[in-house]
């Protein structure tokens, strides 16, 4: 007998797949479907079907099979060629049952996540390599590092199996100059100069005071920037990218501080806001980096921190909180951007214009403030930030799906600095569809790579007649009193 496969078979002919299907279907090769997805034919069914089609059976690479117990097992076993071996149950990346031993096989995951079939993998099959001891092809991939660490996959898991924290896990055990992109060399910056990019304190200091002059200028007549201020109010840290490529962004923060007459300072000494102890999976350095945050808190006895802006900053900054510094918390209040927002707003410490934003507007989920801190915290922030930008720009609409069934916008997880160009805007086409939907011509978010990406990338790639605005900078522009 003949061992047949119909793509194999399909091939060696030189005919389309369904053509050997039907001629199964039909009768023309009487065949027996036995595992593996194969099957057998007797060499005499197998010679007529060549002799009426005109195939010539000498140039073609067939398997035989002679006897009962080669008939068994051919149809009990996996072809040989298509075996390799399985190692133990992995120890590196399976510390919880969580991690896949409760999972079904039954692709929700790989049905909600935007990049499946990239590289040809899932989540789905990423838990399989996993619980099948293929740790070391996955720590190999790329995969885990094309993905954004969104959750999505998790919110569609009916068993609760901690994908995130596997990826994660996955991302930890890379050998650390094999980091894709920028990562490895901007962590090892924020540990050694407190920042990802090194920018030296007198230069940091400097552009700062720059900046304050420009304040000046534009109107802000009495203002300065709080730099090492001690006893004020409200600690302040900085995204690195923005001194060094948008230094005016930074000035959105400081006309809300300054409407509301807020007391604030920012350190001149590990300053930096964006946690990528989190994203290479190194606690250690995440740790480290969240400690000197309280240390600056505790240097300058200020009363509030004021959590980093960008989504996986907020979420590796509270974490880093909650997990290893829940005693110093106790000293100081803690608060996100939406909350801060929140209360200058209705407490009527700042106030806005909502005529001068016109436009029709939508708003963008981040993952991390929203479904990620929804299962780490208890708390995701998604009316919030729906409640503030209607008050700056009122005609505003819904994306569809939206809040915690938010999808990513691609540049989550690092992908941003990471050298995955094609496949972070393969991934990000779900949001462009999305945002195209909406008919608006303002959108609105609450995380710098977020904004990033959908300014900078989808916006061209996908042909949007679109304005991004950060959060704050919609307020910033909209502000009542504002001396530009």
């Amino acid at each position: 007998m003949i061992v047949i496969r119909i793509n194999q078979l399909a091939e060696q002919l030189g005919v389309h797949r369904n053509t050997v299907r039907n001629w199964i279907k039909s009768g023309k090769l009487p065949a027996r479907s036995v595992s593996g997805k194969r099957y057998l034919v007797t060499e005499g069914d197998f010679g007529k079907l060549c002799q009426e089609f005109g195939l010539d059976r000498s140039n073609l690479k067939l398997k035989y099979v002679r006897g009962a117990a080669a008939l068994e097992e051919a149809e009990f076993s996996v072809a040989e060629e298509n075996l390799r071996p399985l190692g133990r149950k992995s120890s590196l990346l399976r510390p919880d049952p969580r991690w896949g031993d409760v999972c079904l096989t039954c692709g929700s995951c790989a049905s909600a996540c935007p990049i499946s079939g990239v590289d040809g993998l899932d989540p789905r099959k990423v838990i399989r390599m996993v619980t099948l001891g293929l740790e070391g092809d996955l720590i190999a991939s790329p995969w885990p590092w094309k993905c954004t660490l969104c959750g999505k996959c998790e919110e569609a898991c009916p068993m609760n199996v901690e994908i995130v924290q596997l990826m994660r896990r996955a991302r930890s055990l890379r050998e650390r100059d094999r980091l894709p992109g920028a990562l490895h060399m901007g962590l090892r910056m924020c540990l050694e100069k407190g920042n990802n990019l090194g920018i030296p304190r007198e230069d940091f200091v400097g552009l700062l005071q720059a900046l304050a002059v420009e304040m000046r200028e534009e109107g802000c007549s009495d203002f300065t920037v709080p730099v090492d201020v001690e006893g004020a109010n409200l600690l302040v840290t900085v995204n690195s990218v923005e001194p060094f490529a948008e230094p005016e962004s930074l000035k959105h923060w400081w006309r809300i501080f300054h409407a509301a007459g807020e007391s604030w300072t920012i350190p001149s000494r590990n300053w930096e806001g964006v946690n990528w102890g989190y994203l290479t999976g190194d606690d250690e350095a995440l740790k480290t980096i969240v400690g000197s945050i309280v240390e600056n808190m505790d240097r300058y006895g200020c009363r509030t921190l004021l959590l980093p802006e960008c989504g996986h900053a907020y979420y590796a900054t509270r974490h880093g909180l909650e997990r290893w510094y829940p005693e110093e918390m106790t000293h100081f209040r803690v608060l996100s951007v939406f909350d801060l927002l929140v209360d200058y707003l209705k407490e009527g410490r700042i106030r806005v214009d909502p005529s001068r934003h016109t436009a029709l507007t939508t708003y963008h989920d981040p993952c991390h403030y929203g479904r990620k801190s929804l299962k780490a915290f208890g708390q995701g922030y998604f009316e919030e930030g729906r409640w503030i930008t209607r008050q700056c720009a009122p005609l505003m609409t819904e994306m569809y799906p939206n809040r915690e069934g938010s999808y990513c916008c691609g540049a989550g997880g690092g992908a941003w600095a990471m050298p995955f160009r094609e496949e972070r805007v393969f991934h990000g086409s779900v949001k462009a569809r999305q945002i195209r939907a909406t008919g608006a011509r303002l959108v609105v978010t609450s995380c710098h790579g977020c904004r990033d990406q959908i300014a900078k990338s989808l916006r061209h790639e996908f042909d949007l007649d679109i304005e991004v605005k950060h959060l704050w900078e919609l307020v910033a522009d909209s502000l009542v009193g504002d001396p530009r």
